[in-house]
């Protein structure tokens, strides 16, 4: 990714990179970020201010809990000729038991929203702008963590809408094993007349049971490619 002019801010556990945010510091200036971990019912969260150069080192962790959520928020200014502030986080929900964690998986993901707005008012008062919000991850759960989000339930400041079903409906599925194919994978944004989204990476109505010699994850990618309006 450095040799294509990007930077990375990972989250790391003794496995790998759990997920991450990737970036070109010549469009987004960098500004910050916040990396939080919910593991059981216990929060662990790192506020770090950016540093002088545009590489940012990554938080790690030995632990890996079956119904943990990770994300790693990160702000920036989207330069001239914009001059727009967006957040953007990325979460991964580890899968567990489907069924049996549902519940707490839900808490966890109310327990992120309320992390994204303190987030939010956080950079609010850093920069004296309203910036935009995106947030896409895996959420390794039924449809209930994708109708909290896109509910009234969630902090209104943050008001955040499904990219794919607001536009041209959700993937039929992100996840294909043997029994189970079910959209597990979602981006969501504040929908304002500054941000909108223009083109989504179109998903296969039908591929062979994942991972597979085409697609080499066990999910399917998604991708939304978003328009700032210049005008505002």
């Amino acid at each position: 990714m450095e040799a294509h002019g990007y930077s990375g801010i990972p989250i790391e556990n003794k496995e790998g990179y759990e997920c991450a945010i990737f970036f070109k510091p010549k469009i987004a200036e960098f500004i910050t970020y916040q990396t939080t971990r919910i593991q059981g019912y216990t929060k662990y969260e790192n506020l770090c201010v950016a540093p002088s150069s545009s590489t940012v080192s990554s938080e790690s962790s030995d632990v890996v809990n079956a119904e943990e959520l990770s994300v790693v928020m990160a702000a920036f200014k989207i330069l001239k000729p914009f001059n727009h502030v967006v957040i953007i986080a990325s979460s991964h929900l580890n899968s567990g038991k489907r069924d049996r964690w549902d519940d707490l998986k839900l808490a966890k993901v109310k327990t992120l929203m309320t992390e994204l707005a303190s987030f939010k008012e956080i950079i609010s008062a850093l920069t004296n702008c309203s910036p935009s919000v995106i947030l896409a991850g895996d959420f390794n759960s039924k449809p209930y963590v994708h109708k909290y989000i896109n509910s009234d339930n969630i902090p209104s400041d943050i008001d955040l809408r499904s990219v794919y079903e607001f536009t041209k409906g959700e993937p039929r599925f992100t996840n294909n094993v043997p029994g189970f194919a079910e959209t597990l994978d979602y981006m969501f944004y504040t929908h304002s007349e500054i941000i909108s989204p223009v083109k989504l990476l179109d998903s296969p109505d039908e591929v062979d049971f994942l991972p597979n010699e085409i697609h080499p994850s066990d999910h399917l990618p998604i991708g939304v490619e978003f328009e700032i309006n210049r005008n505002i």
